[in-house]
């Protein structure tokens, strides 16, 4: 009997000629997001602008399940086209606010929009890989006014107690970098206390890159005031009201332009995909294959340096290390040239398995990369 896994695999086409296991780089994308490209496109070619009214109206669809999705209400989601993008929006809110503590884990795209800005910067430095809730809570200074941080981190695969975080922040803003955890994990920013989270709809989204989204936590829609603006941050756009200013009152306001329509159609298809599975299936199904990788790499000879505490610091990535501190890279090239596609990352080779990936894909990749590291690297 076939199952259900093995069904939804077909909707992966790329399974045909490799094992993708680089979801934390970037994801395919599944057969229902690539007839969401087609079909604006056929649209587009036929009836161009003509088209405009339906296309708002199936953005603020979107925008509505785009909303479910985390847990929040639509009028605190704004479309992006990247994380940086988003966290830039973020920061110019609230890099005057007090300091910024983050840690020494987190991907530039958390950190660079901050530093940019001048805000004051609190570097927590990581304790093998991990960011623990208990240190963490030691800088938690009376100047501390805004905690960022990734719900995973990109190159350890540690994963965030995002309600202990929460929990902890009290009157400070807590900002988080979904990155690498929306669409393999369950993401709630009402448990979590989120004020604002930003991500991309390229890696575990699969939704294609060029999209992302903001939330915005609505009791700060009214008491930020943003730096940047646009025709279509106002109330009534269509008015094209060249000198007066009626900014939006939801964080539609930081959608500065026309829209990026055929990224929002796609990543709206990638969460109307993932919804149909699940999220609490996918991610029980992420957890499993990822705890097995892990398992089966330790039992291979590699040390693995991704913090595992079951249930609360897994996510979808593993990173190990190859012996005697061997470089990652040459190993990871050839890995690629053999079908097996992993990244360097961190301290060695990031491997990042997607629902739709197989236990038979990991053992064949554990496989593989064992004989590339006795044999000096060569296939």
């Amino acid at each position: 009997m076939t199952s259900f896994w093995q069904k939804i695999r077909a909707d992966f086409p790329v399974t045909r000629r490799c094992a993708y296991l680089d979801h934390a780089s970037a994801g395919p994308i599944p057969k229902p997001v690539a007839a969401a490209y087609e079909k604006y496109s056929r649209v587009h070619l036929a009836q161009a602008d003509f088209s405009w009214p339906r296309w708002i109206r199936q953005r603020e669809e979107i925008r509505i399940k785009t909303a479910r999705f985390i847990n929040a209400e639509p009028d605190e989601i704004a479309f992006t086209h990247s994380t940086s993008h988003g966290m830039n929006l973020i920061a110019e809110l609230l890099h005057c606010k007090g300091k910024v503590l983050c840690n020494t884990l987190e991907f530039p795209s958390s950190t660079v929009p901050w530093l940019w800005r001048g805000a004051p910067m609190i570097f927590q430095q990581d304790e093998n890989g991990a960011v623990p809730i208990p240190v963490l809570k030691k800088n938690l200074t009376a100047g501390v006014k805004t905690i960022v941080s990734s719900f995973v981190q990109y190159g350890t695969g540690y994963r965030q107690d995002m309600e202990a975080l929460g929990r902890l922040k009290k009157n400070r803003f807590l900002v988080v970098n979904a990155t690498q955890g929306c669409g393999a994990l369950a993401v709630d920013v009402k448990r979590w206390q989120a004020d604002f989270l930003c991500t991309n709809s390229y890696k575990w989204l699969l939704g294609g890159y060029g999209g992302g989204f903001l939330y915005v936590n609505r009791r700060w829609l009214g008491l930020l005031k943003p730096e940047s603006a646009g025709w279509r941050s106002m109330r009534e756009p269509d008015r094209m009201d060249n000198r007066r200013l009626d900014l939006r009152r939801d964080a539609g306001r930081y959608e500065w332009g026309c829209p990026a329509f055929p990224v929002i159609f796609a990543m709206g298809a990638a969460i109307d995909y993932l919804m149909q599975i699940g999220m609490a299936r996918i991610e029980r199904r992420v957890l499993e294959l990822s705890t097995y990788a892990a398992e089966r790499l330790e039992g291979a000879g590699f040390e693995v340096v991704t913090p595992r505490v079951a249930g609360k610091t897994q996510s979808g990535i593993v990173v190990f290390r190859l012996a005697h501190a061997a470089p990652a890279a040459p190993v990871v090239k050839k890995l690629l040239a053999a079908g097996f596609y992993v990244s360097a990352r961190g301290a060695g080779i990031r491997v990042a398995p997607h629902f739709y990936n197989t236990f038979e894909e990991i053992d064949s990749f554990v496989k593989k990369v064992k004989s590339f590291v006795m044999t000096g690297s060569r296939p």
